[in-house]
């Protein structure tokens, strides 16, 4: 079999955002079985779907460097879905995905659900209103100086919907994976925050901030983690883990959030780890 390249786990994250949306056409237990049967280990059966997908899909690709189990869990699904479902749902199936797809160079083929190249010439377009969005956007982040990052939410797609809740969402997530990935820990969103930065007298954290030897230091380490913790519940339940409706976010408060994701991005990149992950799970 072909080996399919990588597919950047922001799309991945966001085919899991598809299969939330289709939860009225494909159960969990099927899920379930969709994914084992495509050679994907199910991670964390009981958690939320969006976190249960995201975590079995995106770890799947980092073990193998490819795509070809999340291809085929992809066409699995869409055959059991016309199978089951019906031509029509298998087209709402088909259409969203391929949403996705589109903007990492790939598509599922309309009558196998075989994933493929995308052909250029049915490329999803974007209106010039999004891209003129996406335009000013960027200029205020250039304006406000905005840890250099926080350029990878400036895509087209992310501005389609009204508002700019989507833009500051997806930066959120590139915050958490680089944590995640800083850390080693495999943790998402509020917990993470806990898991990485807190600790206990007189353990230390998984990542320090400062060199963690003063009670000043420790009281700003206590003091970043709850408001990077805030950040995150802002976006995503700390029960359900399930990310939170959008809501009409306007640029002013856009940016003001990303000003907030800027600092935690500075300060997580100048991080030190100091204890074995495993130690603060």
């Amino acid at each position: 079999m072909t080996t399919i390249p990588s597919i950047d786990p922001t799309y991945v994250t966001m085919i899991c955002d598809a299969f939330v949306a289709l939860e009225d056409v494909i159960s969990d237990g099927e899920l379930g079985a969709l994914i084992l049967s495509s050679g994907i280990q199910d991670l964390h059966h009981n958690a939320s779907r969006h976190r249960r997908l995201s975590s079995a899909l995106i770890s799947d690709q980092d073990h193998h460097r490819c795509a070809n189990n999340l291809a085929s869990f992809l066409k699995r699904t869409g055959l059991h879905i016309k199978k089951s479902r019906g031509e029509n749902t298998f087209r709402r199936y088909i259409n969203q995905i391929n949403e996705v797809l589109s903007f990492s160079g790939y598509e599922l083929g309309g009558e196998d659900a075989q994933i493929k190249l995308l052909d250029r010439s049915k490329t999803t377009y974007v209106s010039p209103e999004a891209e003129d969005r996406v335009r000013r956007f960027r200029e205020n982040i250039a304006q406000n100086h905005l840890h250099p990052d926080i350029q990878m939410v400036c895509r087209a797609e992310y501005f389609v919907e009204s508002g700019f809740f989507r833009p500051v969402k997806e930066a959120m997530r590139l915050l958490i994976e680089k944590i995640r990935t800083k850390a080693v820990l495999p943790q998402d969103g509020p917990e993470l925050a806990e898991h990485a930065f807190a600790f206990a007298w007189p353990n230390r954290p998984v990542l320090a901030i400062n060199t963690f030897l003063t009670e000043k230091d420790l009281a700003e380490q206590f003091s970043f983690m709850v408001l990077l913790k805030a950040f995150f519940l802002m976006f995503q339940d700390e029960q359900t883990r399930s990310y939170r409706p959008s809501w009409d976010m306007s640029l002013e408060d856009a940016i003001q959030l990303l000003s907030l994701a800027s600092y935690f991005h500075r300060k997580v990149d100048k991080a030190m780890k100091t204890v074995p992950a495993a130690s603060n799970t």
